[in-house]
């Protein structure tokens, strides 16, 4: 897995995160002990840049693949409010991120159509 399958834009499309998806996804499951991750970037900057790596083993053959990337995304969602100087999840901006949340689950479902259509 050395490039990556599709790019998901966010925050005003000022970062993304890079989706790779396993070629082999029995010897990814074996080799990673799990069937999905998400890795923080190793440079990252607040507001704009790679924020960070999505790996999956498969989708098209487990009914769980909607919840695996649900589960994923929100991984980084809470690591993208934790890199936030002061932000903490409050009744001010829990609707800000809920909705940020909803618009890069749509946008990485459709890079994923994309990419394997």
């Amino acid at each position: 897995m050395s490039k990556p399958a599709f790019r998901v834009h966010f925050n005003n499309n000022q970062q993304w995160f890079n989706v790779y998806v396993a070629d082999d996804p029995t010897r990814f499951k074996r080799k990673n002990q799990c069937y999905a991750y998400y890795i923080a970037a190793e440079v990252r900057r607040q507001r704009k840049g790679l924020f960070g790596y999505i790996y999956l083993s498969e989708l098209n053959f487990t009914p769980l693949a909607h919840e695996l990337v649900a589960h994923e995304i929100q991984h980084l969602i809470f690591d993208w409010v934790l890199t936030r100087k002061g932000m903490m999840i409050s009744e001010q901006n829990e609707e800000r991120i809920a909705t940020m949340t909803g618009e890069i689950a749509r946008r990485f479902w459709r890079k994923y159509e994309r990419w394997v259509n």
